[in-house]
């Protein structure tokens, strides 16, 4: 085993998965290998030399012509040897195999996956605070797709491809004049190029493969693929379903990897996936014990062409996003009704992120979620039954009657020491019981659906406050809201749970809360 050259710590910043690359090795051999805790053999020695030379050339050269020392990121891909990106070259010498070679009968298929493997290296590299080289940086990556002879055929192959042809308007001179404007539901507008068209694809390609959480080439290729259906189904007018993500804090998987669900498959905060979908140092260790994943679908669909103006969406495509808040609330419901305990904190969601092919904007979104507890639900293999027959209720029964409470309680865990949070939780309780004149009638319904000693006179209090709120004479303090709020949040969620197991047909039956108290009065009869 030979000794290590010296690595610069800008080097040791660009990453271990470009070194593990280079050199043939696991990930965490490359992360030994940057910390000079892994002995290496001569060639391999040899080549992680190469490596830092280069990059320090290329560093050197980039502040001698007065550009930034950042910018030697974006002169990496244009280093070629023999049509071959010196990376892959290198990875070659050490034994290591490139990304399989995709032998289709679809010619675009076989050349875009061909491009795909060439650029895979170049997508590892770290560049200052991005999570890969190309992150956002379009340019970047349409510069250096042009040094790879594959992409003239790729190009080609677009062009004489019967769908994805469709999308472009202007047919020019050169990749950048080919182009065409399209528009999807939320009333997003884009250019779609010849030029772009590949960067959009890889890019989303590479997004979709990371948050996933398996990083290789084939998983590239193939990702790759994934993309190209999508975007020929949109090209060809059809509504496609694009990978959705969605990101929940207080509750992880503990034994489990992954779990499926009748809303999609739920997965654990890997570190792969926490350091891309969190992008914060600070989230990524809490989330491997504070959080999950939903993998789920989105109806999407594109206007192009003489269509661009048409604004008759299909109704699946309407509802999409009514479709995402659903599940969103389902799975927050499912939860809270799961695990009922005394304070159980909310699972809620706190960001999405949507993949479509075309897209050069980072699609993620966060949104304001429920304060993080230092006590998170733990599903376990133990819960699986529970969680499915849960979850099968949730989904079969009609809860419209009820959305409106699941969003206020979800709006009161927000910030429950305010009055505003009271107000919701409030209206959450009136809204299960559909009680929109007295409050009087809910304990009669309650203490008959829970069948359990219940703390009767908080309902009392509850629309005495009630009336405070409404009247200006409300003057408690934050901690004492705070503390009817999760009283009332609480109280809701066993109303809940006892609703849905006992009398599902009623939840979104406007005249529910009359029929509980005529089933309580039937009870209270026959005794």
């Amino acid at each position: 085993m030979m000794s290590y050259p010296a690595i610069p710590h800008f080097v040791k910043t660009m990453g271990h998965r470009v070194v593990s690359y280079i050199l043939n090795v696991t990930e965490a051999e490359g992360r030994l290998i940057l910390m000079q805790k892994l002995g290496l053999s001569r060639t391999q020695r040899d080549t992680l030399n190469q490596y830092v030379e280069l990059c320090r050339q290329l560093r050197v050269s980039a502040v001698e012509q007065g550009e930034s020392e950042q910018s030697f990121f974006y002169r990496l891909p244009h280093v070629m040897q023999n049509g071959r990106h010196i990376f892959n070259v290198w990875r070659a010498q050490q034994g290591g195999e490139l990304a399989t070679r995709v032998n289709s009968v679809d010619p675009l298929i076989s050349a875009f996956c061909q491009l795909a493997g060439e650029l895979y290296p170049l997508f590892l590299i770290k560049a200052g605070h991005r999570p890969h080289l190309f992150y956002r940086g379009a340019g970047y990556l349409t510069a250096a797709i042009e040094q790879f002879p594959i992409s003239k055929i790729v190009q080609k192959r677009i062009l004489s491809d019967p769908s994805l042809e469709r999308l472009f308007d202007a047919i020019g001179n050169d990749p950048q004049q080919t182009f065409g404007d399209y528009k999807d539901a939320t009333g997003h507008r884009g250019v779609v190029s010849l030029a772009s068209l590949p960067v959009s694809i890889l890019i989303n390609s590479y997004d979709l493969m990371r948050i996933r959480g398996i990083v290789s080439a084939d998983r590239f290729v193939s990702t790759v693929q994934e993309m190209l259906d999508i975007a020929r189904s949109l090209a060809d007018g059809e509504v496609a379903h694009i990978p959705m993500f969605v990101g929940f804090r207080n509750a992880a998987l503990t034994n489990l990897a992954e779990l499926d669900t009748k809303w999609g498959s739920i997965r654990r905060y890997t570190p792969s996936i926490a350091e891309y979908v969190l992008q914060a140092p600070g989230l990524m260790a809490k989330r491997r014990n504070n959080g999950f994943m939903l993998e789920s679908g989105y109806a999407f669909a594109i206007n192009f062409g003489d269509f661009l103006e048409d604004d008759d969406w299909p109704d699946e495509v309407m509802d999409a996003n009514t479709d995402q808040q659903t599940t969103e609330l389902n799975i927050t419901l499912c939860m809270a009704l799961c695990y009922l305990t005394e304070y159980k904190p909310f699972v809620a969601p706190e960001w999405v992120w949507r993949i479509d092919p075309f897209s050069l904007d980072n699609r993620r979104q966060d949104f304001g979620s429920v304060a993080e507890t230092s006590d998170p639900i733990a599903i376990g293999e133990l819960d699986l039954v529970d969680i499915e027959r849960w979850s099968m209720l949730v989904d079969d029964t009609d809860s419209s009657g009820i959305r409106l409470a699941m969003s206020r309680l979800y709006a009161a865990a927000k910030r429950p020491n305010t009055q505003g949070a009271l107000v919701d939780a409030i209206i959450a309780l009136r809204n299960i019981f559909a009680a929109s004149d007295d409050m009087a009638r809910i304990e009669s319904a309650a203490r008959h659906l829970v069948n359990a000693p219940l703390d009767i006179s908080m309902i009392s209090a509850l629309a005495e406050d009630w009336q405070a709120l409404l009247t200006g004479e409300f003057f408690e303090d934050p901690e004492t809201i705070s503390e009817k709020v999760n009283d009332c949040v609480q109280l809701c969620l066993v109303c809940l749970h006892h609703l849905y197991l006992q009398h599902p047909h009623l939840i979104s039956r406007a005249d529910r809360l009359q029929a509980l108290c005529d089933l309580a009065e039937t009870q209270t009869s026959d005794r």
